[in-house]
């Protein structure tokens, strides 16, 4: 009997083939073959997954209601309970209890000397009007202090007890400033109050 070509083939013979093709392979061949006839098809689904999340990410942020934006430099990003119970005082703090309301923390900007990548992201985020509270070591507070970055003095407290417990960096002492482009002063000084507090608290 004559065997078909397989441009001649049903959808349903085709499928049978394959199967009949991957069963005779190795695990091995049997991956490179998936993959070499189905990669346009992993790539799409991986795209509109991505797609899928990223316009989830953007409607959420959209209808985000940022009351405070705190940057931790040299703070401890991967902790994210400790970022969680920092962000559940300063709301509790603010009465920021609306559905919507969001307190920004980054603590992923590395707190050590000569990181020009670091340094440019600060300076961007800054610059961007999304900084409101800057918790940072003194050189980095005198640097931007220096070129009049600041709105008034900042709060300095020793890095220790229950501030150390919450802000989780490793300077010994803690400089937390307002940018003069803060976008959310009254709320940034309520967090400095708090932090103030904290402080007080434990001594």
């Amino acid at each position: 009997m004559e065997q078909k070509r397989e441009s001649d083939m049903t959808k349903k013979e085709k499928r049978q083939l394959e199967i009949r093709k991957l069963k005779a392979m190795s695990t091995g061949g049997k991956i490179e073959y998936i993959w070499m006839y189905y990669k346009v098809w992993f790539a799409a689904a991986l795209l509109a997954a991505a797609a899928v999340y990223l316009g989830t990410a953007m409607y959420q942020g959209s209808k985000a209601n940022v009351v405070v934006s705190v940057v931790i430099v040299g703070g401890n990003a991967q902790d994210t309970d400790k970022l969680d119970k920092l962000e559940r005082e300063i709301k509790e703090y603010l009465h920021a209890d609306e559905k919507h309301d969001t307190v920004r923390i980054q603590a992923n900007i590395s707190g050590e000397d000569d990181t020009s990548a670091s340094e440019t992201a600060l300076t961007t985020l800054i610059g961007a009007n999304s900084v409101d509270v800057l918790i940072c070591p003194e050189e980095v507070y005198v640097k931007y202090k220096e070129q009049c970055g600041f709105d008034g003095d900042a709060l300095v407290l020793a890095n220790e007890g229950a501030i150390k417990e919450l802000v989780d960096v490793q300077y010994d002492e803690i400089y937390a400033g307002i940018p003069v482009n803060a976008q959310h002063k009254q709320a940034a000084r309520q967090v400095l109050e708090l932090l103030n507090d904290i402080d007080n608290m434990w001594k």
